[in-house]
């Protein structure tokens, strides 16, 4: 089903306005994020195609399941385990922006955890499902939403007050050596084809991934409305003041019919969406990556019954994602997640390679 790598790559490309990706870029506006843009498409599509090449080998497997094909069991549990951490890190870290967003724009008088708390309890109990349920609910959470946020996008890019005058003026920096941090954050946009590591277990005998050259080029049409759509609205110095950018840019647009006047309500309803979207996939990719790991553990993609190991592993990452924001503060967080990010981008190109190189091996059973 070649619409499942469409769903997850999508579904990241979205959930990047949200994160501190577009703060990062800004950041470096003037020290090369253009050129950032351009480096990091292009490591995001040699990625993508080396990837998906891969596991179209291994068609209805997922990563655990061919990392034990080819390497010892402590070797392939000692990877799932850092892999593990990757997954419930990057979500949980958009559920806490998420939940500080909401305490900012909507209701400051709310405490942060008591946010953070309805909207876990949401995602930890869709994360438990099957990984077919999971697939459905972000099926049904993008065709419910991103009309809306391709409307938001289009509204931002058609403003008659966009300066193009400013967008010029910092395209012209695209001859600045891009900074480590702009190009992890640009490359970020492409990363949703390293969710296919689990749903590729979905994949049919015989499947192939399909119109490939369409994802790359989407995916970097919405990173240049992503980076300049934001400096032609707020200018080339103001843009660098805002933490949550799009945020901002979403508020400063006005919708002159319906009963919602103002794009920002709508874009947070928006994203609240995605965000728990984003999140129960993480999870659910992280809780079936723990449970690989258990001895004669068979992988089931539609479950009749949810085991109790669900609710047991999806809690822990509940508690470990409430840990995370007594230990933090904003501030920290940011710096946190641009070091996270970079680090992120050479681990998918130490994942990507080597299951790439794995794939054009002969497996240990074999």
């Amino acid at each position: 089903m070649n619409r499942y790598f469409f769903y997850n790559f999508i579904l990241v490309s979205f959930i990047n306005l949200m994160l501190y990706v577009p703060h990062i870029l800004m950041a470096d506006r003037y020290r090369g994020a253009v050129q950032s843009l351009i480096i990091g498409a292009v490591i995001g599509t040699i990625l993508l195609y080396l990837y998906t090449g891969a596991l179209a080998r291994y068609p209805g497997k997922g990563l655990p399941e061919i990392l034990k094909m080819h390497l010892p069991k402590w070797i392939s549990n000692s990877l799932i385990s850092f892999f593990t951490f990757m997954w419930l890190y990057a979500t949980s870290l958009a559920i806490i922006a998420f939940a500080i967003m909401i305490n900012r724009f909507f209701n400051p008088d709310v405490h942060v955890s008591l946010i953070l708390a309805m909207l876990v309890l949401a995602c930890g109990y869709a994360a438990t499902r099957s990984s077919l349920t999971v697939m459905f609910v972000i099926e049904i959470g993008l065709i419910v939403n991103a009309p809306i946020i391709l409307f938001v996008l289009f509204k931002a890019g058609s403003n008659p007050h966009l300066n193009w005058d400013a967008i010029r003026v910092i395209a012209n920096y695209v001859t600045k050596a891009p900074t480590l941090a702009s190009t992890a954050a640009a490359s970020f946009i492409f990363t949703g084809y390293i969710n296919m590591s689990l749903f590729n277990r979905l994949m049919p005998p015989n499947s192939r991934f399909r119109h490939r050259w369409i994802y790359p080029l989407m995916g970097f049409v919405i990173l240049l409305i992503t980076f300049f759509v934001p400096i032609g609205i707020h200018g080339t110095e103001t843009v660098g003041n805002y933490i949550y950018i799009w945020s901002i840019t979403a508020d400063s647009l006005l919708m002159q019919y319906g009963f919602i006047e103002r794009v920002l309500f709508l874009f947070l309803i928006v994203y609240l969406n995605l965000t728990l979207v984003f999140t129960m996939s993480g999870w659910h990719q992280a809780m079936e990556f723990v449970k690989s790991m258990i001895s004669n553990h068979k992988p089931e993609i539609d479950s009749e019954k949810t085991p109790l190991s669900n609710y047991v592993i999806v809690g822990v990452f509940i508690a470990l994602t409430f840990v995370y924001l007594l230990l933090t503060n904003e501030k920290l967080n940011m710096l946190i997640s641009t070091y996270w990010l970079i680090f992120r981008m050479f681990v998918e190109i130490l994942l990507v390679i080597g299951i790439f190189i794995l794939s054009r091996r002969r497996p240990r059973s074999a």
